[in-house]
């Protein structure tokens, strides 16, 4: 089990690792590319599985871009959504709870190293700190830096 949620931290991370800065008409949508060739979706539908709660729980990758930034280096910037629901169907259809956590990161590649480095995370819609406190105590990636296998399929 702590081997499935390291990687799906890896894989969290490396979405989030995604570094951008937001607003750069450069920017490149890679999300559908990413969710295609690897299996990052398939890491934050693991995760949520892992520590969502909820009947009707599901992690999904919202966004991946890639922005050119000088000299090699590429931004990346994500975002992962982390919907925790549970539904009771009878006798009546009724919503208990319904809460989504994101998740978004940034992070630098270098095109020649193809490494990633994680520049930053961010836990948005947490009410109680919970999402927050996991990714601090479980495995802080800020900082962290991951190898992205033929990374240049991704940039050009």
């Amino acid at each position: 089990m702590n081997g499935a949620i390291s990687l799906a931290y890896a894989a969290l991370a490396l979405f989030v690792a995604a570094i951008s800065f937001p607003g750069l008409a450069t920017a490149r949508d890679i999300r559908e590319q990413v969710m295609k060739e690897t299996v990052l979706d398939e890491e934050i539908r693991a995760f949520c599985a892992l520590r969502c709660v909820g009947n009707e729980r599901k992690g999904t990758l919202k966004s991946l871009t890639i922005d050119p930034v000088g000299k090699g280096l590429y931004s990346v910037f994500g975002i992962a959504a982390f919907r925790n629901r549970e539904v009771m169907d009878n006798p009546l259809d009724y919503v208990v709870f319904d809460h989504t956590v994101y998740i978004s990161s940034r992070g630098t590649l270098d095109s020649e190293t193809c490494v990633l480095k994680v520049t930053d995370a961010k836990v948005d819609n947490d009410y109680h700190g919970i999402f927050t406190e996991m990714l601090r105590s479980e495995s802080d990636v800020v900082g962290k830096t991951f190898k992205v296998p033929d990374c240049k399929r991704f940039i050009e």
